[in-house]
């Protein structure tokens, strides 16, 4: 079964942000906007799958809700900074924590 992660550096070398939604078979040109929100550049630092999770949903209470459920599984981490320093989280496992969510709210 395919992962989100599976995306991330491998195919045409994507970043964070762009990998989820590759995932989600987003258009070509929205995953090649995104190329500027991996590596922490996304607005206020924020975790860029998180980041791409947020235009996924595009429900600003659904995606509190998976920031909740994000931090809850990385020690309160949002920021790209936080999870690769303090909290030691890597980017493929935040890029499939990130996709699970999408998956999950999206169905809410």
């Amino acid at each position: 079964m395919k992962q989100a992660s599976d995306f991330f550096h491998a195919e045409d070398n994507l970043n964070c942000a762009q990998s989820v939604l590759k995932y989600f078979d987003a258009p070509a040109a929205q995953i090649a906007e995104f190329k500027a929100f991996g590596g922490g550049r996304a607005p206020e630092g924020l975790c860029g799958a998180l980041y791409a999770a947020k235009a996924l949903l595009g429900d600003d209470r659904k995606f509190a809700e998976l920031c909740s459920e994000f931090a809850a599984r990385t020690e309160g981490a949002l920021t790209c900074k936080e999870l690769k320093g303090e909290v030691k989280f890597p980017c493929p496992a935040c890029v499939n924590l990130a996709a699970t969510l999408v998956e999950k709210y999206k169905e809410k």
